[in-house]
């Protein structure tokens, strides 16, 4: 399969795939010229964006090395953290939901749909489709125009997750904000209130609020492989800093768990982030 550069009409604005300038094989999708993913097809394993290499971490924490994995991933964009697993643990089961039809299938026909399935649908009500109690890992990257829908904050969308999930089973989340961090606080406070173990993982810069970005948070009711994520963390490109215990408690200011009634909608990033 040989992917053609160029735009495309998709449900929620305009496509585009860009072919990367190091390598013929890598290409960067975008959605209104806001970067949804980068895939890299002779080398799934090139996460290139940091946020979703310290995601890839999770994953590769979540069980042993090789270890075949059930994977549920909600928001979809050009699959890459599927192709990750499935390059790193041949054999998993793994559902990818995408909401955007005209996106899912730009996907299929550029970039292909190996080694997992690529279902169209609402991330929150196709969870409650899906197979209860089966998955070692779901997976949350949901962003509509450069914002997460709100109804994907809040703790009746963690249940909702955690129906998914095998005792156990770990939950990893991608959130943007930026200064004064208001909306992670109240995130971070709401996986709190859902799960027994919680973490954070982000680069200190956006932890200060110097800049709008991606956290990523974690959560289980078992215990996380704290020690293991931290060195990796800190071997990431920014070195990124995990948050956990006490300190996370105090992160987030006292900030109330969301719920469907109290939720707000999502921080915007800043109009001349994504410039080129």
């Amino acid at each position: 399969m040989t992917p053609v550069p160029g735009r495309w009409p998709v449900d929620v604005g305009t496509a585009e795939l860009l072919r990367d300038d190091d390598s013929d094989d890598g290409w960067l999708l975008s959605v209104d010229d806001v970067p949804q993913s980068f895939v890299d097809l002779a080398d799934p394993t090139r996460l290139e964006f940091d946020y979703v290499r310290l995601m890839g971490d999770v994953l590769d924490e979540s069980a042993p090395a090789g270890r075949p994995l059930s994977v549920v991933h909600l928001g979809g964009g050009g699959c890459t953290l599927a192709r990750y697993v499935a390059a790193t643990r041949p054999g998993s089961m793994q559902v990818v939901v995408e909401a955007d039809a005209a996106l899912a299938q730009l996907v299929r026909e550029q970039l292909g749909t190996a080694g997992f399935r690529l279902r169209i649908g609402d991330a929150r009500t196709e969870c409650a489709r899906l197979s209860p109690g089966r998955s070692d890992v779901v997976v949350a990257d949901v962003f509509e125009s450069a914002q997460q829908p709100v109804h994907t904050t809040t703790l009746e969308w963690l249940q909702e997750v955690r129906r998914l999930l095998r005792p156990g089973g770990t939950y990893v989340v991608n959130v943007a904000d930026g200064r004064p961090l208001a909306f992670a606080r109240a995130q971070v406070a709401t996986l709190l209130d859902a799960f027994t173990h919680v973490l954070l993982l982000a680069d200190p810069s956006v932890l200060r609020g110097r800049r709008f970005a991606n956290l990523v948070l974690v959560g289980s009711d078992a215990p996380l492989p704290v020690d293991r994520l931290t060195r990796r963390a800190a071997r990431a490109a920014g070195h990124a800093r995990l948050v956990e215990g006490e300190e996370l408690r105090r992160f987030t200011g006292g900030a109330a768990p969301v719920t469907d009634a109290t939720a707000r909608s999502a921080p915007r990033p800043p109009p001349d982030l994504f410039r080129r």
